[in-house]
């Protein structure tokens, strides 16, 4: 539990201004600040910071906030954890709640920092190794023969590990980290024979991988040639293509996806995520204009990899290799997708490509294409299930049954009946009850396989069978956790100049009180509008300012709330513009609703007359004259 008071000092105390600056350029527009929306594609700036209400909005997608919920949308970070890294970044100590727990979350937070930083001495001193150790070149030359740029190197921050057993060890040594550490990060390991501790990289091309935080947590590191002028017993032992880092304090390999930081914000814009391969294939992506690409580290997509991409984006476009190990690949993928509520959808490149050979032979504008044509995951996979199968009934039937999971992974019982008739159609069979019972088959055999593995953990496939028919109770599993959050009703319109006045009292709220805004809260006729004004009108009297987030959390819930998310973003009128359009508005504003008023008055003396209501015709008889006084009056002030 966090104060309030804590969470209102947090947000005070931050720069919103330079805190999205860390991820999107601003240009100053009058009082506030402009660029291109993080969280949506567009090519013309909608994407407005005021910094004196700490608050942004964006006129394209409506996303809207303050400094905290701007980094929960775009990290996708849980609410604690942003107010802890925010209240660091201002220096605002939060209060012990518990002392033991504290006392455990600095211990576990001192080892972190420490981890962390000798994983950066460690990428600093391969860095530094890439550019001056003699055998470097050989690491250059193999990412430049794959048309990597020395930008896309630095950018990523490629390394050297040295040729040599112990080389990063004695560096580490000096710069005072301990070797236990060390060992914990998989950087070394300790010697079969003696003391001491040897290099776990040696003679590779290195690529560090981030967290979402943007920390180094792991290295993948590529095997080079023998260096020939090395005596030939001296020459490095061969070894496997990639050594990744092992799972340590810092790094689950299950849990990150290579190049998400680097791509989060262009993630958050697209909308969807390009996921990869290989180490290379990434870096030719994002280095051809595709920085929304990412790649898991030496392992299938699991179902944290699902989670971490349904954070960033509700789309996603698989771009295998198209071997026996791709093909696998794209089949693992496709249940664990569309739990997470992931639509996604297979690039299939030409025999012998990947996604680094074809982007040198047809650019990123090929790959554009490809990505334009892609085909829903299912759809794949369903083809390709045929035509791997054609010709042979056993294999069809056998191939049919293997779908069942993947079609019972299907929210949607009108998409899954469409599923089930494309695989009648593709697989030529005409019965299509007969291609229903073999689907719900395979998910039964498929569902008894999982059981007797125990290892690959309980099964959370759903309880509804492939056909659109239930399979007992419809359990949803995870499905119900999808983040599709019902579609924002559209917004009241409100009477133009209502809105417009009280806008420029929300620019100066210093005038709330005084006589220029003294019947403002009278002449409203929107409710929304005049509940708005009531919250502002009290948080000014209160705090003797206007806190975006308070007024917001004050009239949550309000249908004009779109309105006020935009206004508060921009700031229109100056302390003089805003006291002279009030004067000049309001005025008008009584003459509208004046005007607006006197037919019903009219009307209402009719029916009273009718009524035989003499006396209530003359009260409002003399309302109706009073009004027409007040309009002549106020069209006279208006002409001087």
């Amino acid at each position: 539990m966090i104060p309030e008071d804590k969470i209102a000092e947090i947000r005070e105390r931050t720069d919103i201004v330079a805190l999205i600056q860390d991820f999107v350029p601003l240009k100053r527009v009058g009082a506030s600040f402009k660029g291109l929306c993080p969280f949506h594609s567009e090519k013309s700036p909608s994407f407005y910071v005021h910094p004196e209400r700490q608050f942004y909005h964006c006129f394209g997608c409506q996303a809207s906030g303050d400094v905290i919920s701007f980094l929960i949308k775009l990290e996708g970070r849980q609410f604690p954890e942003v107010v802890r890294t925010l209240a660091e970044r201002a220096g605002v100590e939060l209060p012990v709640m518990d002392s033991k727990a504290e006392e455990a979350h600095q211990r576990a937070r001192a080892r972190e920092e420490r981890l962390v930083a000798l994983m950066e001495s460690a990428a600093g001193y391969y860095v530094r190794m890439l550019k001056e150790h003699p055998l470097s070149a050989m690491a250059r030359e193999e990412y430049e023969g794959r048309g990597i740029t020395e930008e896309t190197a630095t950018d990523f921050r490629l390394g050297y590990a040295p040729h040599g057993w112990d080389s990063l060890t004695k560096f580490l040594e000096e710069k005072g980290h301990a070797s236990e550490d060390a060992e914990a990060l998989g950087l070394v390991a300790p010697r079969r024979r003696g003391s001491g501790h040897y290099d776990r990289f040696r003679h590779r091309l290195l690529f560090p991988i981030t967290d979402i935080k943007g920390r180094i947590v792991a290295f993948s590191g590529r095997i080079l040639d023998p260096p020939d002028e090395e005596p030939l017993e001296s020459r490095i032992e061969p070894g496997a293509k990639y050594v990744n880092s092992p799972e340590g304090p810092l790094y689950k390999k299950g849990e990150i996806l290579f190049g998400l930081y680097e791509g989060r914000v262009e993630a958050r814009r697209e909308g969807w995520l390009l996921v990869c391969e290989g180490n290379f294939d990434l870096l030719a992506l994002h280095q051809a204009g595709f920085k929304n690409s990412v790649a898991p580290m030496g392992t299938a997509l699991t179902e944290s990899h699902a989670r971490l991409i349904r954070r960033f984006a509700s789309r996603a476009v698989l771009l295998f290799d198209g071997d026996k190990a791709g093909k696998k690949a794209v089949r693992s993928s496709a249940p664990l997708l569309t739990r997470a509520g992931i639509s996604s959808k297979v690039i299939t490149l030409p025999p012998g490509d990947d996604p680094d050979t074809y982007l040198r032979s047809h650019g990123p504008e090929g790959l554009r294409r490809l990505v334009d044509g892609s085909k829903g995951i299912v759809e794949h996979l369903i083809d390709e299930a045929a035509a791997d199968s054609a010709g042979d009934a056993s294999l069809k039937g056998k191939a049919i049954g293997e779908l069942g999971t993947i079609l019972a992974s299907v929210d949607n019982p009108v998409e899954r009946g469409l599923y089930v008739e494309r695989v009648a159609q593709k697989f030529g069979v005409r019965d299509i009850d007969s291609v229903r019972q073999q689907l719900r088959r395979g998910l039964r055999e498929s569902r008894g396989n999982r059981r007797r593995q125990r290892d690959s953990g309980p099964g959370r496939g759903s309880d509804r069978g492939p056909g659109g028919n239930s399979g007992g109770q419809s359990g949803h599993g995870e499905g119900e956790n999808r983040e599709n959050p019902p579609r924002p009703s559209r917004p009241p319109r409100l009477p133009p100049l209502e809105s417009e006045l009280l806008g420029a009292i929300l620019d100066n709220p210093a005038l709330i009180g005084s006589d220029v805004v003294e019947n403002f809260e009278r002449l409203l006729t929107s409710s929304d509008l005049r509940a708005i004004f009531q919250a502002a009108a009290g948080l000014a009297q209160e705090r003797g300012s206007l806190n975006a987030a308070s007024l917001l959390d004050q009239i949550a819930g309000n249908p004009a709330q779109p309105w006020l998310n935009g206004r508060l973003a921009i700031q229109k009128y100056d302390a003089e513009g805003a006291e002279r359009a009030l004067r000049d508005g309001i005025p008008r504003l009584e003459l509208h609703n004046i005007r607006r008023e006197l037919p019903e008055l009219a009307q209402r003396i009719k029916d009273a007359r009718r009524a035989g209501d003499e006396e209530r015709a003359m009260s409002l008889t003399r309302q109706h004259d009073e009004l027409r006084q007040s309009a002549h009056q106020l069209l006279s002030a208006g002409k001087r």
